[in-house]
Formats: C-alpha cells, structure tokens, sequence
C-alpha cells in the first residue's frame, strides 16, 4: 500500500488542494509559479519550483504522457522497458487518452487528461476516472 509520509524527505500536503493552497500562497509572497504534482513514492502531494525535466518523471506511464503532450505521435520503440510501455499504452488507449496508430505508435487524445498523467501517474489518473462525480 503507498503511504501518505513517503520518504523522500520534501514537505508533505495530505492532498491536492493543501498543496494548490500552499502553492498559491508561495506564489502571492515570492512570485514564482510553483508546481504541485504527487509523489511517486507514496500519496503525498509536494511543491516544486525547480524547473521540470523529462528524465525525473519516475514512471513510464507519466513518460509515455509527456512525449505524447510535447510531439503529439509517438513510436514506442523509442522508449526503453517495452513490456511496460505496450502495458501502460492499452491503458492510455482505454482511457481515451491516447488513439493508436497504423505503425505501432499512440496519438495524443486528451491532452487535458495526458498533463494531469504527468502530475499523479497513469494509474492515479485511472483511479480518478473511476470514482463517481462529486454532487
């Protein structure tokens, strides 16, 4: 089971609006965007403000979802563990994120969906899909 106090050693937000709260905050008082994405590790949400680089995505599905935002066609021959990536590739064309195409590639679908990949993961974002609407 993934724990709320991952051990990565960055401050800790128990969810997604404390650290949108947090980075908001950080924002109005210093002037810097601050990023807000969930830890790899566990559930915890953190703030970064560091930059970004396609390499410290942690999973492949979060990579799968970055390369498709950035070049819209991918061929996912170019991308290492390829067992996993024809795995998390079913799992994005199933989510409607991403469309197949005719030489063993993916299309962006949902570029919205694809970004919120980036911030907590394929299977975070699948969990999300699953739960019902909030009324």
């Amino acid at each position: 089971m993934r724990r709320y106090s991952c051990r990565c050693g960055k401050k800790r937000y128990r969810d997604e609006q404390a650290a949108l709260n947090a980075a908001a905050r950080d924002q109005d008082t210093y002037g810097e965007e601050v990023a807000v994405y969930r830890c790899p590790g566990g559930l915890a949400w953190h703030l970064s403000a560091h930059g970004f680089t396609p390499e410290a995505l942690p999973t492949v599905g979060r990579r799968l979802a970055y390369a498709l935002l950035k070049g819209g066609v991918i061929s996912l021959d170019d991308f290492a563990r390829p067992h996993r990536v024809r795995q998390c590739a079913r799992q994005m064309i199933g989510l409607r994120l991403a469309l197949p195409t005719d030489d063993d590639g993916l299309r962006a679908g949902d570029c919205r969906g694809l970004s919120r990949v980036v911030q907590i993961g394929l299977d975070g974002y699948a969990e999300e899909q699953s739960r019902p609407p909030a009324t």
